[in-house]
């Protein structure tokens, strides 16, 4: 259901505009506000219920004769893929080349009075929304996809269909994160400071080694290897960009956690001692994009994605562990790494059976 806002002083105009596009269109949710105060206040109530506003019709002159553009900024300073139409009864009031330099879908020069320019808002709207689904979907691809493979997707969207794949699984999680915050708590920018650049670190490592970034969890991550696979190894490179990608991690996260640890030291008097653990576990997985209409989510679900998330719930500070699926695909690479037994997990809610785990020591 597509949520439209109109902004305007005027009572009469507002009200033969909601009913002229909810005559139209039935499906869609109108909202109405009379001032830019109030249009702020819709945009940043439906932002936090996560329904926001798709497209904003505002009036250019209302308060003052920037009215419209200063809604138009607001806006889009609080979601910057929100549509925004403008129109006018004053003509010279309009700086149509700054109302799209503002980021404006459109402009509507008619008065709003007139069937006409209703007609053509009505017109200008459904264009907008249309625009603002591709947009979504573009920015819902950039945010898990690499965007070398982002072409791939869009030339081939069947490759984000609902499969089942044999993907490797990389779960990874901050051990000792939360007894920091707590230290923390009245310094939270110094926290927020690092989860930024733990999830660019994260983001950015997932990239180059050809993984998906499902999602960002607190101080977790997971990643999946093998979405886009089409080699015929059964998963062996996949599982080896994985653990490169764990490998890497690890040592990239050090060093940003040691540079943090000048700015923690000041303000925590006892030890920190964090470091990042990992758990990976290669198995096929129901995989693609599992969306709604609300909200595109890609990622994978099944049993082996919990295996992979209750092998790095028992690794330590420091510690790659592995499943026995994923260390059988690595053996086909030889001498690339060194990999030892780290004992077995037998107590997984749900999981019944005895798994050996290893620890990928370089």
């Amino acid at each position: 259901m597509a949520i439209i806002l109109i902004i305007d002083d005027e009572q009469e105009n507002l009200e033969l505009l909601k009913v002229a596009l909810g005559d139209e269109n039935p499906d869609w949710d109108i909202l109405t506000a009379s001032s830019e105060a109030d249009g702020e206040k819709i945009l940043t109530d439906q932002l936090a219920k996560v329904e926001p506003v798709d497209v904003v019709l505002t009036d250019l002159v209302m308060e003052s004769e920037a009215s419209g553009m200063n809604i138009l900024q607001k806006a889009r300073r609080l979601d910057p893929l929100v549509m925004a139409i403008l129109f006018t009864a004053k003509q010279k009031s309009l700086d149509r080349y700054a109302a799209f330099d503002y980021g404006a879908f459109d402009v509507v020069e008619k008065n709003i009075r007139g069937t006409a320019a209703a007609r053509e808002i009505n017109i200008k709207t459904r264009a907008a929304l249309r625009y603002r689904e591709w947009s979504l979907k573009i920015n819902f691809l950039r945010r898990y996809f690499d965007p070398k493979v982002y072409n791939v997707i869009m030339r081939e969207p069947s490759l984000l269909k609902v499969d089942n794949k044999t993907i490797t699984i990389v779960f990874w999680d901050i051990r000792g994160f939360s007894r920091l915050c707590d230290s923390l708590k009245a310094h939270p920018t110094l926290i927020s400071g690092f989860l930024r650049e733990y999830c660019e670190i994260g983001a950015r490592v997932i990239f180059e080694h050809t993984g998906v970034l499902d999602k960002f969890i607190g101080d977790g991550i997971m990643a999946l290897f093998g979405v886009l696979n089409h080699k015929n190894d059964n998963g062996a490179a996949d599982a080896v960009a994985a653990v490169n990608a764990a490998i890497k991690m690890r040592r990239e996260v050090k060093v940003l956690i040691d540079k943090w640890l000048e700015e923690w030291t000041l303000y925590v008097p006892d030890e920190i001692d964090i470091g990042i653990g990992c758990g990976i576990h290669t198995g096929e997985v129901l995989v693609g994009n599992m969306g709604t209409e609300v909200r595109d989510q890609f990622t994978a679900v099944g049993s082996h994605v919990n295996f992979a998330s209750r092998i790095e719930a028992r690794s330590l500070s420091g510690q790659i562990l592995l499943s026995q699926s994923t260390e059988s695909r690595l053996k086909k690479i030889h001498g690339t790494f060194k990999i030892l037994p780290a004992g077995t997990i037998s107590d997984i809610k749900n999981i019944p059976g005895t798994f050996p785990v290893f620890e990928v020591v370089s």
